[in-house]
């Protein structure tokens, strides 16, 4: 710790935090773009594609009804008990859990942060799935416990003297970002081993109603003292704004949370707003979750086959409402291809993050097939202008070694020879993409996404020695870049053609 750090009255392991990253930021753009919100398309959150229910004429709701009772009541203090609240998160679940197993939280964070604060000490042992999203060991950090990460494909083995060790341990179903759901059967076992050994479980099910509901395990907390889920109507009923969450545990547990949250918690709006969607006829079998599930099921399909035909993307099988991309084996990493995305008024989850710094995995939330769309049309685009951008670093690194430049010939360039033997290979990326002239062999070919790219492989003119000479002669002169660039083309490129 340093003086300036010791100077301030926080706790020793709060030094070290920094803000959180999420998706779903519209107002910032990267590069400063002045895109009209109207015009942007999210793919960075995972809310329900079908819009709240606000919008589906079946649900029954009537948004005014619901703000002129809130707005009654915004003149006084609620009943932090919340009852009318509790009840209706309860019926939503069924069987099983009643009003006073229910514990309310502004949002999924404030109840990760209350179970801690109650639970575990500084020090104590936390374990978070790999990969999981951020609140989860953020949270221990702020509080001083240690997040203990453990591969998900080996959560629900951990040996007997690992659950003992460890006070808290965190699991979501359906992940985030993998989409990967497991049975209640198999959460069920493992739920149980942790009670043995006093290990308080906690399951985070915020995607469950636009997955399988039937996989809950919500029921089973209500009568387990040491099995705690927490659920959210934000991803289920598209509510952003609305920051509204719930615990389902046994009454004991509950009880004790309860008495510790802070004491208004929720605010009038968000009172009623949760109280009436949670209410819908049906509950998480309501004709707008049923119609949820089934086109979430159909354009997730949808969404995977189409990104499986195209070169490096590798979208991952997903039982949620969102599609985790390994992008491993294309030609741009993550953030420089969500990035380029952003620039053109469409967000896709950058997930470095998940994966503690690996740049190979975006997600891509479900969306109308006109959205997907959309954004696919923009893959010709971003690559064209990426294939710009690179060859402008390639040639401003080529210019910087001057005279005594070493070409990527033989033995140094693991694709030698890309054109033919003895070919000159300063410009690996022509600085003249995408010239659109014929003459030099290129020509405009259909891309898997459907539109049209330059394509240089028939382009052997850069390659020939003399050439290559030739146009660096010209671009190393003094003067602007750009048009050195035009000067060679015109001097030395358009006279061979």
């Amino acid at each position: 710790m340093s003086e300036d750090e010791n100077r301030f009255p926080f706790k020793h392991y709060l030094l070290d935090l920094s803000p959180c990253m999420r998706g779903g930021q519209a107002g910032q753009l990267t590069g400063g773009e002045e895109i009209p919100e109207s015009d942007i398309l999210d793919f960075s959150v995972s809310l329900n594609p079908l819009g709240s229910p606000f919008r589906y004429e079946r649900s029954g709701l009537d948004m005014v009804a619901i703000l002129e009772k809130a707005v009654r009541k915004l003149e006084q203090y609620p009943d932090n008990r919340y009852l009318e609240l509790r009840s209706a998160a309860s019926s939503f679940i069924g069987s099983g859990a009643g009003p006073d197993n229910i514990v309310p939280g502004n949002g999924s964070c404030e109840l990760f942060r209350l179970v801690l604060e109650s639970v575990a000490e500084e020090g104590d042992m936390v374990i978070v799935p790999m990969p999981c999203a951020a609140e989860y060991y953020r949270t221990c950090e702020a509080l001083g416990a240690v997040p203990h990460k453990i591969r998900l494909h080996e959560m629900l083995h951990l040996p007997k003297r690992t659950l003992e060790k460890a006070k808290v341990i965190f699991f979501s179903n359906p992940n985030n970002p993998t989409g990967e759901l497991v049975s209640r059967d198999r959460i069920r076992e493992f739920a149980l081993r942790c009670a043995e050994q006093g290990t308080l479980l906690v399951v985070d099910e915020s995607f469950i109603e636009l997955s399988d509901p039937s996989q809950s395990v919500a029921d089973l907390a209500a009568n387990n003292d040491h099995l705690l889920v927490t659920r959210s109507i934000v991803n289920a009923f598209s509510l952003p704004g609305i920051r509204f969450s719930y615990a389902v545990t046994s009454v004991p547990m509950a009880s004790r949370l309860n008495a510790a949250r802070l004491s208004w918690n929720i605010g009038a709006v968000t009172e009623e707003i949760a109280g009436a969607v949670l209410g819908m006829e049906g509950g998480a079998n309501s004709d707008y979750l049923v119609r949820s599930r089934n086109f979430i099921r159909e354009e997730r399909q949808y969404i995977s086959d189409r990104l499986s035909s195209l070169y490096g993307f590798n979208p991952l099988k997903s039982s949620a409402n969102f599609i985790l991309v390994n992008m491993e084996e294309h030609f741009m990493d993550s953030e420089r291809f969500t990035k380029c995305f952003a620039s053109r008024g469409i967000l896709v989850r950058e997930c470095s993050d998940f994966f503690e710094g690996q740049k190979h995995f975006i997600r891509i939330s479900v969306r109308s097939r006109d959205d997907f769309e959309k954004l696919i049309s923009r893959l010709d685009e971003v690559y064209a202008e990426s294939s710009r951008e690179e060859a402008r670093e390639k040639l401003e690194e080529t210019l910087e070694q001057g005279p005594e430049r070493i070409a990527a010939t033989r033995g140094t360039c693991g694709y030698y020879p890309c054109h033919f033997l003895g070919q000159d290979c300063t410009f690996c990326f022509c600085p003249f993409y995408a010239c659109n002239d014929e003459r030099t062999g290129g020509k405009w070919i259909d891309s898997a996404t459907g539109g049209k790219v330059w394509s240089c492989e028939h382009c052997t003119l850069l390659h020939q020695p003399q050439v290559a000479e030739k146009i660096l002669d010209v671009l190393m002169e003094d003067g602007d870049t750009d048009e050195n660039i035009r000067k060679a083309w015109a001097e030395v490129v358009m006279p061979l053609l």
